[in-house]
C-alpha cells in the first residue's frame, strides 16, 4: 500500500502553527504563573495578619517593635545605644505556629533587585527573614513611629502626617519590600497588609 508522506510545505505549515500556538500560550502561562505567585503572596500576608492580631491580643493591643531593615541597622530603634536589630519575623513567628516560609514571597528571588549594604545578590527573605517590610516610622526617640502604639493611636499618628482622615482599620502595617508583582507604579506591583487584616493594593497613607 502506498503511504503518502508530508510535503515540505505541509511540514512548514505545521511548524508555523505550532510556533503560533506557543507564541499565544507562553505569555498566558507566564501571566497565570505570576498571578499564582501574587495570590500566594496575598495568602502569606493574610496569615501574617492573623498572627499580628494574636500578638496584639496578647500584648495589650500594642504594635510590636522591630527594625525596618534589620540586616543593615536597628533603625528606627534608636533609643538604646548599640541596640540590636529586631526582625519582625522573629517577633511574629511564635504566633504563626513557628512557620518561616509564610514570610517568603515566591517572587522575592535572589539577584532580582539591585541591593547594597552587603546584601548584593540576596533576596529580602534571605537578608531580612521576611519578604515583607514592617511599617515602623522614623524615630522612636522623637515619637515618630507606629511601634508600641495601639491601632487607634497609630492611626492618629499617621493622621497627623496628612490632611486626610485615617480610619483605624485602613492603614497598612506590612507590604512587599519591593515591586515583586509588577513595574513600579503599576496597580498590584506590591501587596499590602492593612490594620484590620485585609490584604489589598495600595489604598491610602
Amino acid at each position: 500500500m502506498h503511504r503518502r508522506a508530508f510535503t515540505l510545505i505541509e511540514l512548514l505549515v505545521v511548524v508555523s502553527i505550532i510556533g503560533l500556538l506557543i507564541a499565544i500560550l507562553v505569555p498566558s502561562l507566564k501571566r497565570a504563573r505570576e498571578s499564582g505567585k501574587r495570590t500566594h503572596c496575598a495568602a502569606n500576608l493574610k496569615a501574617i495578619g492573623v498572627g499580628m492580631l494574636v500578638y496584639l491580643e496578647q500584648n495589650n493591643d500594642r504594635l510590636p517593635y522591630a527594625s525596618m531593615m534589620p540586616s543593615v541597622r536597628p533603625e528606627p530603634l534608636d533609643t538604646v545605644p548599640d541596640q540590636e536589630p529586631i526582625f519582625i519575623a522573629d517577633v511574629l513567628r511564635p504566633f504563626l505556629g513557628k512557620q518561616t516560609q509564610v514570610f517568603r514571597c515566591l517572587s522575592d528571588t535572589p539577584g532580582r533587585f539591585p541591593r547594597d549594604d552587603g546584601n548584593e545578590g540576596k533576596s529580602y527573605f534571605e537578608s531580612e527573614k521576611s519578604s515583607y517590610i514592617y511599617r515602623t516610622g522614623f524615630s522612636v526617640a522623637a515619637g515618630m513611629t507606629t511601634m508600641g502604639k495601639s491601632v487607634p493611636e497609630a492611626a492618629r499618628f499617621l493622621e497627623s502626617l496628612t490632611p486626610a482622615k485615617v480610619p483605624d482599620n485602613s492603614f497598612w502595617i506590612m507590604m512587599d519590600y519591593n515591586n515583586f508583582h509588577g513595574k513600579e507604579g503599576e496597580r498590584g506591583a506590591r501587596r499590602y497588609l492593612y490594620s484590620d487584616g485585609r490584604v489589598s493594593d495600595f489604598e491610602n497613607i
